[in-house]
């Protein structure tokens, strides 16, 4: 019988397909993007931006409709949710920035919550348009940018922490040395009818902070709750916050920190309570001459109290004659005690004996 060659096919090993290999070398080649690249697409704001362009530094006054690289520097004044879909995977901010000519809305998408806003915050963005404000209650406000820094590389938005000596953008619209803020009234007048008044504003200090409290609306949304009790040399008011502007207050200091509200909200049904709306503009620490008035007013101590007024022996003392004879006047007053311009401190042990 002759011999027979091996046929071409038993020199090669036959091939075992394994499905944890496929995956293996799937994970090894990834999608064509290194795990740096990734990381500033997801957060954008823990990452050094640069400009992919040239961008012209611009007051809000001097902005107008239509496609340009601007840049604006502003303070926050107003920032909340609008009420969205919870099951749509990104959501909105809106925020009212300002600075020393104008107001200007910020629509500000996200997929990931990076963005840890403040009243009085000094931040700066970076667009490529300006769009005209539809509808505004607000002479000063006239256009909105919407910027979604996770998906267009060619806007950005950033606080400013750095640079924030805190005085830029401090001065109130309008306001000039020697006269009188526009619209600005008494807290006392504005409860009593000045919230009726178009952009009407009160200049109060802050006397206590609340704790903070969750609640959840008719629509099922859950928020968090601030009372914050304001005051100036007239009366004082409770002013609520919700949402996320409620972090804000952790920075406010008592009898120290003032606010000047533009056009807040007004509810008298359980004690006066205003609050913030969505054309609401918070001035926090305005550079103005009412607000360091105040601010004096606030910390100088309404009633002086003397300590350690030996209590009178025997509680009485003798006043001389009146009469027919010498009296006793009774030294210690229940009301003088609790409401007099020199408040008298005493132990429970010398009330007692007296």
């Amino acid at each position: 019988m002759a011999q027979q060659f091996p046929s071409i096919q038993s020199f090669f090993q036959p091939e075992m397909y394994k499905p944890e290999q496929a995956v293996t070398v799937e994970n090894e080649s990834g999608d064509g993007f290194t795990a740096a690249e990734m990381e500033t697409a997801i957060h954008p704001t823990s990452h050094d931006w640069q400009p992919p362009n040239k961008y012209q530094d611009t007051q809000i006054s001097d902005l107008t409709a239509g496609a340009r690289c601007v840049t604006v520097t502003a303070r926050v004044v107003n920032y909340y949710d609008p009420q969205t879909s919870s099951k749509k995977p990104y959501g909105c901010l809106k925020v009212l920035v300002r600075d020393d000519t104008g107001t200007l809305l910020v629509l500000l998408w996200y997929a990931k919550v990076d963005y840890h806003l403040l009243l009085g915050q000094l931040v700066q963005l970076w667009t490529t348009r300006i769009s005209n404000l539809e509808a505004s209650t607000s002479q000063n406000t006239v256009h909105v940018v919407t910027l979604h820094p996770e998906r267009d590389h060619k806007c950005c938005f950033k606080v400013q922490t750095v640079v924030d000596d805190g005085i830029l953008f401090k001065k109130p619209l309008s306001c000039s040395d020697g006269n009188q803020l526009a619209g600005l009234m008494t807290l006392k007048n504005y409860i009593e009818g000045g919230h009726e008044v178009a952009d009407g504003k009160v200049l109060v200090c802050v006397k206590s902070i609340g704790g903070r409290k969750t609640i959840t609306t008719k629509k099922g949304q859950i928020l968090d709750i601030v009372n914050v009790i304001i005051f100036d040399d007239t009366c004082e008011a409770t002013f609520v916050l919700y949402g996320r502007v409620t972090t804000s207050t952790a920075y406010w200091k008592i009898s120290h920190t003032i606010l000047l509200l533009s056009s807040p909200s007004f509810r008298g049904d359980k004690g006066p309570m205003l609050g913030i709306n969505s054309d609401t503009q918070v001035d926090v620490d305005p550079c103005m001459t009412d607000a360091e008035w105040l601010r004096s007013f606030a910390q100088k101590p309404t009633t002086s109290e003397a300590v350690d007024v030996p209590f009178p022996e025997g509680g009485r003392k003798h006043s001389g004659y009146h009469g027919f004879g010498s009296a006793d006047i009774l030294v210690f007053e229940v009301e003088a005690a609790i409401s007099g311009d020199v408040r008298l401190l005493y132990t429970l042990a010398e009330i007692d004996e007296w």
